[in-house]
C-alpha cells in the first residue's frame, strides 16, 4: 500500500527538520562562542595530578609545548568538557625543539604563555605571569621530575639554563651531565623538564584563580644593570627584553 502523506503531515514534518537544523545551528554556534571566548574559566587541578600524563604526552609526540597543554588542557577536558576539549593541541608540536626544531623558545615557555593567554583576565596579567614563568625557567635547577617508569635512564644532573631559549638550555645540561643532544637521552631530559613546567603552569594558575599570585622572579643584578641604561626607561634606550642579558651577553663595560 502507498503511504499517503497529508499537507498537514508534509508541514509537520518540514517544520521538525528545520526546527532540528537551527537547534544544531544554535548548539554549534553556542559551542564555537565557547571555543573562542576568553578568558576561559581555570578549574583548580593537584599539580601532582598531571605529572604522569604530562610526561606520557611529551613523548607521544617528542613535543614539550604539546606535552604541556595535552596535559592540563586534555584533563580539564577530560573533567568538564567544552571549552577546555576545543582547542586543538595537535596544533601545538610546532612549539616542539624551540620551535620546528630552530632552537628558539622553550616550548614549555611557549605553552605557558598559551595557557596563561586562555585563562588569565586582562593582558597586563598575562604578561606579568609570562614574565615570572620565563624568569622561573631561567633560573631554575632542571629537570627535577623522576618518572615512576623511564623510558631512558639519564644521569641525575640538574643544569640552569640561565635563558629561555631551547638551544641554550639543551646544551648547558648537555655539557653538565656529558650526554649527546638528539639521542633519545636527551628527548629523556626534556620530556621530564615538561612535566617539571606543567606543574609550575598548574600551581601559577591555581594560585592566580584564588587572587593570591606572588611575583617573586627578578633580573638578575648584572641583567638589571643593563636595562637601567639600555631598558626603555634608560639614556640609550636601545634594549626592549626582560631576559637575562648575561646567557648570551658579556659584561662590557
Amino acid at each position: 500500500m502507498d503511504t499517503i502523506i497529508t499537507r498537514r503531515r508534509a508541514l509537520g514534518l518540514g517544520a521538525a527538520t528545520i526546527g532540528g537544523t537551527l537547534l544544531y545551528a544554535a548548539n554549534s554556534r553556542v559551542a564555537a562562542d565557547a571555543a573562542v571566548k576568553t578568558p576561559w574559566e581555570w578549574k583548580e587541578l593537584p599539580p601532582e595530578s598531571i605529572q604522569e600524563r604530562a610526561y606520557a604526552s611529551a613523548w607521544a609526540k617528542v613535543g614539550c609545548m604539546y606535552g604541556v597543554l595535552e596535559a592540563v588542557l586534555g584533563t580539564l577536558g577530560d573533567k568538564y568538557g567544552a571549552p577546555y576539549n576545543t582547542f586543538p593541541v595537535d596544533a601545538t608540536v610546532y612549539g616542539s625543539g624551540g620551535i620546528g626544531g630552530i632552537g628558539s623558545l622553550c616550548g614549555t615557555v611557549n605553552a605557558a604563555g598559551m595557557l596563561f593567554g586562555l585563562f588569565a583576565k586582562s593582558q597586563e596579567d598575562m604578561f606579568a605571569l609570562c614574565g615570572e614563568m620565563s624568569l622561573w625557567y631561567e633560573k631554575a635547577p632542571l629537570p627535577v621530575y623522576k618518572p615512576k617508569d623511564p623510558k631512558h635512564q639519564i644521569p641525575d644532573v640538574t643544569s640552569v639554563s640561565g635563558s629561555n631559549l631551547c638551544h641554550v638550555s639543551s646544551t648547558r645540561w648537555a655539557n653538565a651531565s656529558g650526554q649527546k643532544l638528539m639521542t633519545p637521552q636527551h628527548f629523556e631530559r626534556c620530556n621530564r623538564l615538561v612535566v617539571d613546567a606543567a606543574v609550575k603552569i598548574v600551581s601559577m594558575l591555581n594560585e592566580y584563580s584564588r587572587g593570591k599570585m606572588t611575583y617573586k622572579e627578578k633580573l638578575n643584578a648584572f641583567s638589571e644593570g643593563c636595562q637601567a641604561c639600555h631598558g626603555p626607561a634608560g639614556i640609550k634606550a636601545n634594549v626592549a627584553s626582560s631576559m637575562s642579558c648575561n646567557a648570551c651577553h658579556e659584561d662590557p663595560h
